[in-house]
Parts: C-alpha cells; sequence; structure tokens
C-alpha cells in the first residue's frame, strides 16, 4: 500500500463527496408371564371384527400416538389387537410373518413392535434380530401363547421391553405400548443431545484448526476523484477449507459462543499489520463483540492505532438496539476509534436509522441498489443517502463497485469514495488500486 500517496484524512476527502441401555443402567425387564390381574378389561380373543388393517392407510385417521406393527400369524387376532389400538389413537400396520414383518420395519417408520413368538417362517426372537439391525433402539413387544425359558431369556438379550403371555388384555397392551413409547422418545432424544454434541465437537475442532490458520486481506477504500488511496477494510481469512468462508467461520464462531475470542484474535492481527501499515483501517465488529470487556481495553494492541480505525458494524445490528450501541460506540469513541455504519439502505426507515446512530462513516453496499431495476428510483435513493451523509458531515463509501459503470452512476450522484473489485480483490499485502 502507497501510503504516502495518502496525504489527506477520510474526513477531508469525503466531506463533499435403545432398552440396552435400560439394562445397563440397571433397570431390569419386565417379563410378564401370568394370566390378566383380576379386574382388568377383558383379554383380546379372535372375534367377529372382521375389518381389515392390512392397508397403509387403513387405521390412519385421527390424532395419532405413534405407529405400531402388528406381527401375528392368526389374522383375527391381528386385525382385533389393530381395531383395539386404534381407538386408543395409535396407527397399526399388520404383518402375518417375520420375513414381512421384517421388510415393513425396515421401509417404513414404526414407534413400536408388537410380535408373536410363534410365526410360520420364524419365531418373533428372529423377528426381533432383524429389526435390531437397522434401528437398536425400536421398542418390542413379544406376545406368546406358550412360555419358554429360553424365549425369555433371548428376549432380555435382545432387548424386548416386555414378554406377555396370552391372552393378553386390552389395557395391558395399551399400558406396554405407552412405556414402549415412553422409551423411544426418551431414547431419541437423548440420541438428539449425543448428535448435537458430536457436531458442536467436530465444530469446535474445525473452529480451532480456522484460528491457527487466521490471516487478514485487505481491499483498498479510493478517491476516485483525487484518484488516491484513503484506507483499508480488513477482511477475514483462514486456511481452513470447512470454513473457508467468513460466514462460515462466522456462524461457527456464533454456535460456539466464541465470537468474543474471534474477534479479539482480527484485532490483534490487525494491530500487528497496522504497525508496518500506516492507514486507516476499517474493522469489521461482530454485534456481539460491543460485549466483550477486551473492546474497551485502553492496553489492547489496537488500541494503540485507535486514531486510525473505524469500527465498522451492520445498520440493522446497530438499529435493534440503538440506545445500548449509542452506549458502547461513545466508549469506544473516548478511546479514540470512530465508528462506520455498513450495509446502508435506501428508504425513510433506513435514512431514519442513519441519523439516529450519529456514525462517523457510511458505508454504501452496491449491491442493494443493483437489485433494483428502475434506474430513475435507484439513482434517487443513491443520492438520497450521499445528500443526507453530506449534511451530517459524514464520509460515505460505496462498497462493492464492480463495474464503471457503478462507480459513475455513484460518482455522478456526488459520491466519491469506493472500494471493490473494479479497483482491487482483498489481499496481503494490501494491494495497489487500479485507475
Amino acid at each position: 500500500m502507497q501510503t504516502g500517496r495518502c496525504d489527506f484524512s477520510l474526513d477531508e476527502v469525503s466531506a463533499g463527496a435403545n432398552d440396552r441401555d435400560a439394562i445397563e443402567n440397571g433397570e431390569e425387564l419386565q417379563l410378564l408371564l401370568s394370566e390378566p390381574a383380576l379386574g382388568q378389561p377383558e383379554p383380546l380373543r379372535s372375534s367377529r371384527f372382521g375389518a381389515d388393517a392390512t392397508g397403509p392407510d387403513a387405521v390412519d385417521a385421527g390424532a395419532s400416538r405413534g405407529r405400531v406393527l402388528v406381527v401375528d400369524d392368526d389374522g383375527v387376532f391381528a386385525q382385533t389387537c389393530a381395531r383395539m389400538l386404534d381407538a386408543s389413537g395409535y396407527k397399526v400396520r399388520i404383518a402375518n410373518d417375520g420375513q414381512s414383518a421384517s421388510r415393513l420395519a425396515i421401509r417404513e417408520h414404526f414407534d413400536a413392535v408388537v410380535s408373536d413368538i410363534n410365526l410360520p417362517d420364524q419365531n418373533g426372537i428372529q423377528v426381533l434380530q432383524d429389526i435390531r439391525r437397522t434401528d437398536a433402539d425400536m421398542p418390542i413387544i413379544l406376545v406368546t401363547g406358550q412360555p419358554d425359558l429360553d424365549t425369555a431369556r433371548a428376549a432380555v438379550e435382545w432387548g424386548a421391553i416386555s414378554y406377555l403371555l396370552k391372552p393378553v388384555s386390552a389395557a395391558q397392551l395399551e399400558r406396554e405400548l405407552d412405556r414402549a413409547l415412553h422409551r423411544r422418545r426418551t431414547t431419541s432424544q437423548m440420541h438428539i443431545v449425543e448428535d448435537q454434541e458430536k457436531r458442536q465437537e467436530h465444530t469446535s475442532e474445525r473452529f480451532s484448526r480456522a484460528l491457527r490458520s487466521l490471516w487478514m486481506a485487505f481491499q483498498p477504500i479510493v478517491s476516485w476523484s483525487h484518484k488516491s488511496i484513503v484506507g483499508c477494510e480488513a477482511l477475514i481469512r483462514t486456511n481452513e477449507p470447512s470454513l473457508s468462508t467468513p460466514l462460515d467461520l462466522l456462524k461457527a464462531a456464533e454456535d460456539l459462543k466464541q465470537i468474543g475470542l474471534l474477534g479479539q484474535r482480527v484485532r490483534r492481527q490487525v494491530a500487528s499489520v497496522m504497525s508496518s501499515h500506516r492507514s486507516t483501517m476499517f474493522v469489521n465488529l461482530h454485534s456481539l463483540e460491543l460485549l466483550d470487556k477486551s473492546l474497551y481495553d485502553p492496553a489492547s494492541p489496537l488500541a494503540a492505532f485507535s486514531k486510525q480505525v473505524y469500527f465498522e458494524i451492520t445498520e440493522q445490528a446497530a438499529a435493534d438496539d440503538t440506545q445500548d450501541f449509542l452506549a458502547r460506540t461513545r466508549r469506544l469513541r473516548s478511546l479514540g476509534y470512530k465508528i462506520a455504519v455498513s450495509d446502508v439502505a435506501g428508504g425513510a426507515a433506513g435514512l431514519g436509522n442513519l441519523a439516529l446512530l450519529e456514525p462517523d462513516a457510511v458505508k454504501l453496499e452496491m449491491s442493494l441498489f443493483r437489485k433494483i431495476e428502475n434506474v430513475a428510483v435507484r439513482r434517487k435513493l443513491m443520492r438520497a443517502v450521499v445528500t443526507l451523509c453530506q449534511e451530517m458531515d459524514v464520509p460515505v463509501i460505496a462498497e462493492g463497485v464492480e463495474t464503471e459503470a457503478e462507480r459513475d452512476d455513484f460518482a455522478a450522484n456526488g459520491g466519491d469514495l469506493m472500494q471493490g473489485y473494479l479497483f482491487a480483490r482483498p489481499d496481503f499485502p494490501p494491494p495497489e488500486p487500479r485507475f
């Protein structure tokens, strides 16, 4: 950067311009190997009910407490079971053999499975094992008319939540399903938390690598009329490929609540560069950085160059809490820093905010005007912002200038200070602009 070519200040230039877990936790599997208790409702039996509950939409009406797969080769019993569960608010699918049950469990989502032990092609333990291979947390209730100690042991080993003896009462089955679905929800929530923790740990590792390879790129801010550099904007960069864009890096910092740490690293690097490249510097400031006590430390590395630094914050972030913004920026100004408001939009609301925020400089994002197809409207909005800034005696800078037409349009409406790819791309060391 040819700082020797800048023999005037910025202000002077621009004034006019699952179940296994339960067992491991000591919770015993409840094996119900007895007849229904006295006083319970009548047990489910093969009955005169003839409804077909085998279709996917057979019992889908009404609010659902969960989706249940019933596996039994006794079609009438299975349909009776489906009728009862439907009346209790469950959605039911029926399979009459083990292989059909396994295929359904893979293709569709179920919250619980109720399976007979004795099936024509395989037993319920095999169904349990097949389902466990694809869904380790599926609550499975096994039902049998011929209790056997070996199958009961296998049921415990493979994580069946209950082992019920036929005939099963409606209340008993509903009670066991409620318990199963509660377990399902609890396990799902645990997995969600575990996944979040794993993602956060992965993000933390990537963020740490990004901090280690952090560097700053600089883009010149020029005076078009003087064909001179009047300052630079410091832009964050990292060599970490998974957080290669500034937005990705900021999002990771937000998720990890490490915006303060990121800001400290940025300011330290900018101070290091300013020790050898003396120039007016614009440094982006995340709104959460205003809560960082180190920002106001007069002994911080950047404080030594405070009179040459504009802290840049977006208009929206500043306007969200104007009073707090003004109070904190007053503290920064007392240390010698200046405040720039960026991403300023046209229109009455935007211009009203601009007057309230009391900036020392305004950054006008050209892309805001690039989106307006009506040229006359675009020019009026641009002229309104430039005129207001001139009346407030505040420098206005057009950023994101990419074409000669944008440059000339801004200049024709009273603007002079600009930055963008038309002049130079951000880089290090600070690049020379093209005029």
